[in-house]
């Protein structure tokens, strides 16, 4: 049996060779095998620095000048941080907007950050977050229509924290918290919030269709009065394509509102159509609901619809566009039916677009016109035309 075992001469040592260069590649794949736990959990942190430069025209009414508009030159650096490994995915960033106002001569300074972050905990288990701040003066800067009626600084925060688990193979349930908050820094003004948790499960009937049914609860919290809501929807989702989905969601909502005033039932419907594409984004969205935190009064009826294009024709060229529109007024549907000369309805719309012309990898310019337009006070019983026009240019660095 040991004679079997050994080589004799040469041959042993050929046989030798033969097994170390057999064996080489399963030391290798063992040491890969060992090592990529290791690999998977480090975490690849990146910075992120953009400088824009913007020459614009604006007429906006708030700025003076009787309407007759002024050239204006923003300047932002934004500073962001990416993080990303096997289960963790984070994008946080920092933008200071100067704004020199040639006619009047104000120079002012706005600060904008956020963060996003989505932790895969388990495999069933899920967790997302987003956080945005702003302390601004530019009301184009909001990311929602009618919070700012003058160029007086305008403190607004959103929040939102969501678990989402799969209890099936078809079957997810989402329990998550949004909160609000908005504050014209001014004396005598009063900062809005709005509080809003809420559970939600979805069922994946097909690999195109899934079902889903949500609870939702509103606070609306505006100088020491507290409203709230209870509403339940129903939810549809559908992939009409890879890149393209439509989503309803619709159902009853009973409005509580503080002592002294009506409440009553409000209709929730929403309705969005989304394509994320190589060449194409699109975006759609339509509804009817309770909104709060704007800054002047406590729970609003809202309508809204919003419409985003952005087409890619090369590597270096891109066409983009977007137009929305809402109203709103007292909760819960105070003058809802009257669509003209409701002086305590809130209404405007926003139309925009641009070009953007990639030179380089770090460098592109971009081209764009805005107008924006909101007629009437939800809280007050006047009118007041804020219409304003902006065409601007700028100039994009990212150096990294």
């Amino acid at each position: 049996m040991r004679g079997d075992a050994v080589d004799v001469g040469g041959g042993g040592r050929a046989g030798r060779r033969a097994a170390v260069k057999g064996n080489w590649k399963k030391w290798l794949l063992a040491g890969l095998m060992f090592g990529a736990p290791a690999a998977q959990a480090a975490t690849v942190w990146e910075p992120r620095l953009r400088l824009t430069a913007e020459e614009r025209f604006d007429d906006d009414l708030r700025l003076g000048g009787g309407g007759a508009g002024q050239l204006m030159t923003k300047v932002t650096p934004r500073l962001g941080l990416e993080a990303k490994d096997a289960r963790l995915t984070l994008d946080s960033f920092y933008a200071a907007d100067l704004l020199m106002r040639h006619g009047s001569g104000r120079t002012t300074l706005d600060h904008r950050g956020g963060l996003e972050a989505r932790h895969q905990m388990t495999r069933r288990l899920r967790l997302d977050t987003a956080i945005r701040v702003f302390r601004v003066t530019d009301p184009s800067s909001l990311p929602r229509d009618g919070l700012a009626r003058s160029t007086l600084p305008t403190f607004f925060t959103q929040a939102t924290l969501g678990v989402t688990n799969r209890l099936a193979e078809r079957l997810d349930v989402r329990t998550g918290y949004r909160f609000e908050a908005v504050r014209i820094i001014d004396v005598g003004q009063r900062a809005g919030y709005a509080h809003t948790p809420s559970i939600e499960g979805w069922y994946r009937a097909t690999r195109r269709l899934s079902l889903g049914l949500e609870y939702r609860y509103q606070g609306f919290l505006y100088e020491g009065a507290l409203s709230q809501s209870h509403g339940a929807a129903l939810g549809l989702r559908y992939r009409l394509t890879r890149p393209t989905t439509f989503t309803v969601r619709a159902g009853p909502v009973r409005y509580l509102a503080p002592v002294g005033q009506q409440g009553g039932w409000v209709p929730r419907v929403n309705v969005e159509l989304q394509r994320e594409g190589e060449m194409l984004d699109v975006g759609v969205s339509m509804g009817h609901d309770l909104v709060g935190a704007n800054g002047f009064t406590n729970a609003l009826w809202a309508d809204y619809a919003s419409v985003m294009l952005a087409r890619r024709f090369t590597q270096k060229f891109t066409l983009f566009g977007a137009a929305s529109f809402f109203r709103n007024g007292q909760a819960p549907s105070l003058d809802w039916a009257v669509f003209r000369g409701a002086p305590r309805v809130s209404q405007g719309y926003a139309v925009s677009g641009g070009v953007e012309y990639r030179i380089d990898r770090r460098l592109s310019a971009q081209g764009a016109v805005d107008r924006i337009a909101q007629v009437g006070l939800a809280d007050s019983a006047s009118a007041v035309d804020l219409t304003r026009n902006v065409f601007a240019v700028r100039l994009v660095v990212t150096p990294w």
